[in-house]
């Protein structure tokens, strides 16, 4: 993908085509430890929109930084597009609560037939449904993350979901203030990622087990950490709670931040890959994990079936896990076979076109259509 940073490269929306803007809900440089990474980036946000460009729609992705810019993504997938980014100007400390009241403008003053919020719970999604969306009944879609639910999701015309988990959980909520959502108004959809870049990378195997997370105290590592005293153990990733994490659990090899496209190498540097997370329906990682050729190994509770196919490698449960990854790590065999399957999976389901459904379903929300 390229990225021009030049405002001469903007260009007027087109009336005479149907008009689509992406909202990133979180700013750009939350949890992401060099902004300039983060506009590297070749994944199912950049591509989406790329897609439906290609599909012959008006298309921008829009999101929140430290400043203003306007730049052309000139995809090798698709067809360019426009990516403006407002710089950040309230939300507090907190950089998932951040927003731009600049975009609030620009969002008021576009005539966009469809607007798609990606992440249910952000700053930017809040401010931007709290003051167009909802006030204004503008059409928009959400593209749900590890949380399902907010209080966008009931109003948006399609909910985006990652698990039959979040499906169920959307259709049959389980407190009586919560809106169900119909299935009718709801699509699986997928990571889409470069399966050529996440692909097994042969060398030594240094670590029987690889987690990639954020470090923070929304993930658990007390897992992970009981791992470490039988099995060598590698965790990358950066975040506010990194020098306590490592005083707690000293036998863990805590890497640090790790350039996206380091992932497939340090991937394969290890048997498996393990889930830290106890809150994600479906983080990317994991995919990228199987696109490697790693087994991986989830905890039930979260990770359905659908996410982590039993051929894939493991979903246990606390009294099991450490059960399940000795043995797993005892029998070579058995996990060349998973592996070998979590590629095979990830290449059928979550390449670089698996979102075109999706964008076919927002250009005929656009539309009108649907």
């Amino acid at each position: 993908m390229i990225l021009v940073s030049a405002k001469a490269c903007w260009y007027p929306p087109r009336l005479d085509m149907t008009r689509i803007v992406f909202v990133l809900s979180y700013p750009t440089y939350h949890s992401v430890a060099d902004p300039a990474e983060w506009l590297r980036w070749d994944n199912r946000d950049r591509r989406m929109p790329a897609l439906l460009s290609a599909l012959g729609a008006d298309v921008e992705l829009w999101g929140v930084a430290r400043e203003d810019a306007i730049l052309r993504c000139d995809p090798d997938l698709g067809a360019p597009y426009t990516l403006r980014l407002f710089a950040r100007d309230g939300g507090g400390k907190k950089s998932r609560d951040h927003y731009s009241d600049a975009m609030v403008a620009a969002a008021r003053a576009d005539a966009a037939d469809l607007f798609v919020v990606i992440g249910s719970n952000g700053g930017v999604g809040y401010r931007l449904f709290d003051r167009v969306l909802k006030p204004e009944a503008r059409r928009f879609a959400v593209i749900i993350g590890g949380d399902y639910w907010s209080r966008l999701v009931p109003h948006a015309a399609m909910v985006f979901t990652e698990s039959e988990l979040q499906e169920r959980a959307l259709a049959r909520p389980r407190v009586p203030w919560r809106a169900a959502i119909p299935y009718a108004r709801m699509e699986r959809l997928p990571k889409s990622i470069d399966t050529e870049r996440f692909r097994p990378v042969m060398g030594e195997r240094r670590r029987d087990v690889i987690a990639v997370s954020r470090l923070t105290r929304w993930k658990s590592f007390s897992e992970v950490g009981a791992l470490s005293v039988e099995h060598r153990v590698a965790v990358a990733g950066g975040g506010p709670d990194a020098d306590a994490l490592a005083k707690r659990y000293p036998e863990i090899d805590w890497l640090g931040h790790v350039p996206n496209a380091a992932i497939p190498a340090l991937l394969g540097s290890a048997a498996l890959y393990f889930h830290a997370g106890r809150r994600d329906y479906f983080p990317r990682a994991i995919v990228e994990a199987m696109a490697c050729g790693r087994p991986v190994v989830a905890f039930a509770d979260r990770i359905s079936a659908d996410v982590l196919p039993a051929n894939c490698g493991l979903r246990v449960t606390n009294r099991n896990y450490r059960h399940e990854v000795a043995a797993l790590l005892a029998d070579p065999t058995r996990m060349a076979a998973m592996g070998l399957m979590a590629r095979a999976h990830a290449l059928a389901t979550h390449g670089l076109r698996s979102s075109e459904p999706a964008c076919e379903t927002l250009l005929r929300l656009a539309r009108g259509d649907a």
